[in-house]
């Protein structure tokens, strides 16, 4: 019988779906995934970085530009001004020119004679001579002074148009430079930005399937936790088929001693009336104090202790109860979420399934900073069931009905959370009136 209850716990064993070793192979492919994410992400910001100097360089050369085009502009009304200036001059040249005419032309006509020796001859006296003479030569050094001015203006008018105008082309072919500078940076900017946009797509693939591969992984751990319940299962009842066995050699043993003694009675009845009647009233003293199998059944029986079922309508939302924090206050652990704890945290594997507490209305389902993946239910009697930290978003959905121990995620610890468990919360409201689940579920 022994051989026979060993043979069958190896047969349990041997029946466990192989999980660990896929799940080594899941981690690997997520592990795998996390890098490439990594790198591209460690792409992104090297491009990222490279993009701002980029900026940088360009807001400068802009800035070049524009004191370039502030030069020019300087300059070219410079430009324009001698221009004007030179307008003057020529005007001035030319009422020089036409003052030195009248002048020539006062000096030919102001006497009868044709020419100077002429007028000098004609006059009356040698002081008038002298006079004429001496304002001959007088109109003859102004209009030299004034020829010469008239070269000096004209020379000095070209010299700072010319200097004016190699300046302006000097000024239009820095900015040639730069504005071609300028493109070139706005081309590697636009290449930038597209090779940020293709890193984006994929990151984004790769963490679609790092998601999935997650996924697949939570689906392996949920097996493989069905398959532990089942073997648990199994153990139990290979466990009692050996209790079974074992009660069934020992009413074998029971029943072997009675007729042992039996047998003796007679053996004593058979050699002295008076001792066997002795020995008579000795194994009757005997039989009595044994201990039936059937007694022992019941002893047993009664030493199990079952968890005791909540009489308030409320059912565990876990099937293995390992409560690591109770409501109320304590010590907050991530410092974001105060030390009052509005809940019980149940502990488990990552996956671990969760069901609801009773039936009802699921009126929230999604994912929040603090709460991580989580679901709200609202019960035929006004109050608030919550269930945070799924490792994955919910099986269920706003709007949906649920009953009492219907599957509802996996046990996970995203949000606001330091490890793999289950908040469960029950209040009288909408994210208020929280109250201790504890008396309602008998824990």
């Amino acid at each position: 019988m022994k051989k026979t209850i060993a043979f069958a716990g190896s047969l349990i064993l041997f029946g466990l779906p192989v999980v660990g070793q896929a799940e080594e192979t899941v981690d690997q492919k997520i592990q795998q995934q996390t890098e490439r994410i990594n790198d591209i992400k460690g792409q992104s910001s090297s491009i990222e970085a490279y993009k701002q100097e980029t900026e940088a360089e360009i807001k400068q050369i802009e800035a070049e530009i524009a004191a370039l085009f502030e030069e020019k502009s300087t300059t070219e009304q410079q430009v324009n001004k001698i221009v004007l200036d030179i307008q003057d001059l020529e005007e001035k040249i030319a009422k020089r020119t036409e003052t030195l005419a009248n002048q020539a032309r006062d000096i030919q006509v102001s006497e009868p004679s044709s020419n100077m020796m002429e007028s000098l001859l004609a006059a009356e006296s040698f002081g008038e001579v002298i006079q004429r003479a001496i304002a001959s030569v007088t109109i003859m050094n102004a209009s030299n002074s004034i020829v010469e001015q008239q070269q000096q203006d004209i020379e000095t008018s070209q010299v700072l148009e010319k200097d004016l105008t190699e300046k302006l082309e000097e000024i239009d072919a820095n900015t040639q430079t730069v504005e071609k500078k300028q493109t070139e940076l706005a081309d590697i900017h636009l290449n930038q930005e597209v090779e940020l946009a293709a890193l984006a797509i994929s990151l984004n693939e790769e963490e679609e399937k790092k998601g999935d591969l997650e996924k697949e992984k939570a689906e392996a751990e949920r097996k493989r936790e069905a398959a532990l319940k089942q073997k648990a299962e199994e153990e139990a009842l290979a466990q009692q088929a050996k209790a079974a066995a074992e009660a069934e050699v020992e009413k074998q043993a029971v029943a072997k001693a009675e007729a042992k003694n039996i047998a003796a009675k007679q053996e004593a009845n058979q050699t002295n009336a008076d001792v066997s009647k002795t020995e008579t009233t000795t194994v009757t003293a005997s039989a009595s104090s044994i201990v039936t199998p059937d007694e022992a059944v019941e002893e047993v029986s009664s030493d199990k202790s079952d968890t005791p079922a909540t009489t308030s309508g409320w059912s565990m939302p876990v099937d293995a109860v390992h409560v690591s924090s109770r409501f109320g206050y304590r010590t907050d652990p991530t410092g974001s979420s105060g030390n009052q704890h509005n809940g019980i945290d149940f502990t488990g594997a990552s996956g671990t399934p969760i069901y609801a507490i009773q039936a009802g209305e699921v009126v929230e389902a999604g994912y929040g900073p603090s709460t991580g993946n989580y679901v709200i239910i609202k019960h035929s009697n006004g109050i608030y069931s919550y269930y945070m930290h799924f490792n994955s978003l919910p099986a269920v959905s706003v709007g949906q009905s649920v009953s009492a121990r219907q599957y509802i995620g996996g046990m996970g610890t995203t949000g606001n959370s330091t490890g793999v468990h289950l908040h469960l919360g029950m209040a009288t409201g909408l994210w208020s009136g929280f109250f201790d689940p504890a008396s309602e579920l008998g824990i």
